[in-house]
């Protein structure tokens, strides 16, 4: 599957893409069960709603990678960094679930690679890439809740106030709408999608958690991605959104 110059020109503009039907029915089928079987072993709480996650080895989720390298989702990340590669930044994929019975709207968004114990950097990445397993097709059903542009408002901030800025206090986990004089980011919205699609998001898209009040069991499954050489040139990025984007540099 290949990208169009309009999802391209999407993604540069809003910081994320949809891309519909990447993935096969029988995949999906496949990684409903390896989920099943994750949530049965290790179970939510009793009484819990709304969002609980697993992050998992890549060895102990098969279904999952094989998903990402074998499925056309790695492939339609590699095409937004290109000539840059694009691997798992991290030795983990995630699960993310949300238990009907939570009636949420976001009020603001933040980034990822914060309030980690005893790290001195943020632990920054280049994409999300997500695989839907379920009709988010409305709001209300756990969707993504987004503030499109916002990629380009955390460039600014971070050319203005340094790329440590959400670094100093670090109960903000990536909120810099919590920041004194924080930048206006705009209106969110919840990522509308169907299973079987696949979610592109830049890394300094802020993103939140929205409730659901309509499935029984919300389930997502999320890829950190890095473009080669991401951590010798992760400051550089957090400054410059499309350092790494090439592609997307040239279609904007």
């Amino acid at each position: 599957m290949v990208l169009s110059s309009g999802q391209i020109e999407t993604f540069g503009r809003d910081g994320y893409v949809v891309v519909p039907d990447v993935v096969d029915e029988s995949v999906l089928v496949e990684l409903d069960c390896e989920i099943d079987a994750l949530i049965a072993n290790d179970p939510p709480p009793d009484g819990k709603v709304g969002f609980h996650h697993y992050f998992q080895h890549p060895s102990t989720l098969p279904v999952a990678e094989r998903a990402l390298r074998d499925h056309g989702v790695l492939a339609l990340a590699a095409q937004l960094v290109a000539p840059l590669s694009i691997d798992l930044a991290f030795d983990h994929i995630q699960i993310a679930t949300s238990i009907n019975g939570w009636d949420h709207h976001p009020g603001g968004g933040h980034i990822d690679g914060y309030s980690i114990a005893g790290q001195t950097e943020p632990h920054t990445f280049t994409m999300l890439a997500g695989i839907y397993l379920g009709d988010e097709t409305e709001p209300g059903r756990g969707n993504l809740w987004v503030w499109p542009g916002s990629h380009q408002v955390h460039e600014r901030l971070f050319r203005e106030r340094g790329v440590e800025a959400l670094m100093n206090d670090q109960s903000m986990g990536g909120h810099a709408c919590l920041l004194d004089e924080a930048p206006d980011f705009g209106d969110g919205r919840p990522v509308l999608a169907q299973r079987g699609d696949v979610l592109l998001a830049h890394y300094l898209l802020a993103h939140n958690q929205s409730g659901n009040t309509w499935s029984p069991l919300r389930r997502i499954v999320y890829y950190r991605l890095a473009a080669s050489g991401h951590r010798q040139r992760w400051a550089d990025t957090q400054i410059d959104a499309f350092l790494e984007y090439a592609p997307v540099r040239h279609q904007r």
